[in-house]
């Protein structure tokens, strides 16, 4: 055997080793999945099907969004953590699922400070206090004092126990603004709106987007946007700081997670990758349309944000005595 063809024989195993490395490294690999835990044609449903139709066009590889409704969130969640851990299975989830449910349920089967990567906080959607038309007040320091002086006459909608916009309320209420209105919970933000218009509540937080179109045809009116700015979907509503009440900030948000034994280098990746999806101006625009603001950022960065609004929203409940058990 010459010397030449010795020195190849004995590169043929590093060679291989290299090439099985580089498989092994490659992400992704195949197509993603995006696990939602709401239904189809909701605000996040929507997002999660921008940022995974992006994200098929810039990888090269099919992104796959599955809707599990159920159980605020939980379904979806333990469907997405059977999966195995190596980044091609994401959690595509509102704020509920990490910062509310952890304090809502006594026996929830995953904590997400524990079992999840924290990847891309893809966009923050404030709520907007909307009201029935025929609601003596017009202005948010108007219906503060309707809210203190009629108490449980006022019956408050929200899309059900534990959601953001049933713990605005009590936000309200535990800042010594808001009086003690009757709470009436629905199954969604959709049948919420619905009593609302009809007149047998009387207001509601709830996310612009959902709220919007009642308010263009006039069947509800805007009050205000619970966000230090104005939105682009409502630019006449000003908001809560404008009308002297700075402190009252509500906003649901849109995140992808991954299990947390995934490689952080594939979790970074995802982050990055959908950074530079985020700073498209088109999807900028299309997301400020439905009165979301982009958001982005590191991994870091987003869990610190999650932890904040757990805090936030863990008093909130302990406030209203919520609880799903």
């Amino acid at each position: 055997m010459s010397r030449r063809a010795g020195l190849a024989l004995l590169g043929l195993p590093a060679l291989s080793l290299r090439s099985a490395q580089a498989q092994t490294d490659a992400f992704p690999s195949r197509p993603m999945r995006f696990f939602v835990p709401v239904a189809a044609g909701g605000s996040a449903d929507a997002q999660a099907r921008l940022v995974a139709q992006r994200l098929s066009e810039r990888w090269g590889q099919g992104v796959v969004v599955e809707n599990r409704p159920g159980a605020n969130g939980v379904v979806a969640a333990q469907a997405f953590l059977q999966a195995p851990p190596d980044g091609h299975t994401i959690y595509a989830t509102p704020s509920g699922p990490i910062a509310i449910n952890p304090h809502l349920y006594r026996r929830l089967p995953y904590d997400p400070f524990r079992d999840f990567a924290f990847a891309s906080l893809i966009s923050v959607i404030p709520l907007v206090l909307v009201a029935h038309p025929s609601l003596p007040a017009n202005t948010l320091q108007e219906f503060l004092a309707l809210s203190r002086r009629q108490g449980d006459a006022l019956a408050h909608a929200s899309a059900g126990i534990g959601t953001p916009s049933h713990l605005t309320i009590a936000m309200t209420r535990a800042m010594g603004q808001g009086g003690n209105p009757t709470h009436v919970p629905f199954g969604g933000s959709a049948p919420a709106l619905t009593s609302l218009v009809s007149g047998h509540t009387m207001a509601m937080w709830d996310a612009a987007v959902s709220a919007a179109p009642f308010v263009r045809d006039n069947r509800l009116k805007a009050i205000a946007v619970a966000h230090p700015t104005r939105l682009t979907l409502l630019p006449d509503v000003p908001t809560t700081a404008e009308q002297g009440v700075p402190e009252l900030l509500s906003a649901t948000w849109m995140s992808l997670c991954a299990h947390a034994a995934t490689p952080p280098d594939r979790v970074r990746r995802l982050s990055a990758e959908v950074d530079r999806i985020l700073s498209q101006p088109d999807l900028r625009e299309l997301l400020a349309s439905q009165g979301a603001i982009v958001r982005g950022g590191t991994p870091e960065e987003f869990a610190t944000f999650a932890r904040a609004e757990s805090e936030k929203w863990g008093r909130l409940v302990r406030e209203t005595g919520a609880s799903m058990d």
